[in-house]
């Protein structure tokens, strides 16, 4: 068994896993299961009121889980077509197909899509998008990107399966890029190696 396929049975039986990504090694579950989500909190010690991030491996996905004012839909694809697949998260006004639980926020979500073809081809094979957040203890910050030894270092014991990197190296430097549109306006709410000069205007 490929180790993506023994990675998806888990996620099926409501494990929790650590997959690569463009960036930092990140814990992932199943979306749809909150006590899987529940779980991967625990072992990240993450605040509830920190929301995970949407994995999903095509780009035109971002339309089924997100809502888009029709004002800044061609300038939102014009930001997929530059930067997706990529290190860039949308924070974008959350559709009713997305997953509703504690550890997504009601009315919003965040939604990336990497070009890692190790976690996109996890992604296919489950069938539906991850959420995910980042394999560290929150609040614990390191000096460089969480890659698969350092991640196996922390936790070595904590999740169900530690999927291999497939010889894939990341080719950032930061984490990622995370955007806001929610207000009609582009707004940085973290800055990694994507950056932007484009503003939306208010619809």
């Amino acid at each position: 068994m490929l180790p993506i396929e023994h990675a998806a049975t888990i996620l099926k039986n409501g494990g929790v896993l650590m997959v690569p990504t463009d960036t930092n090694y990140a814990f992932a579950a199943d979306p749809w299961n909150v006590e899987a989500c529940a779980r991967l909190y625990e072992i990240k010690k993450r605040d509830v009121k920190k929301p995970l991030t949407l994995f999903v491996s095509r780009p035109e996905d971002l339309w089924v889980y997100a809502e888009v004012p029709d004002a800044q839909t061609e300038a939102v694809n014009s930001l997929m077509a530059r930067h997706w697949p990529g290190p860039l998260n949308f924070v974008l006004k959350k559709s009713p197909a997305a997953p509703n639980h504690p550890y997504l926020k009601e009315d919003s979500i965040s939604v990336v899509c990497n070009r890692n073809p190790v976690l996109n081809g996890l992604i296919n094979l489950f069938g539906r998008p991850l959420a995910m957040t980042s394999a560290n203890v929150s609040g614990v910050e390191h000096d460089s990107l969480i890659d698969y030894e350092l991640a196996s270092r922390t936790f070595p014991d904590a999740v169900d399966y530690i999927v291999p990197p497939g010889g894939m190296v990341p080719q950032t430097t930061r984490s990622s890029t995370i955007i806001s549109l929610l207000d009609g306006t582009l707004k940085v709410l973290r800055q990694g190696d994507v950056v932007l000069a484009w503003r939306a205007s208010r619809p």
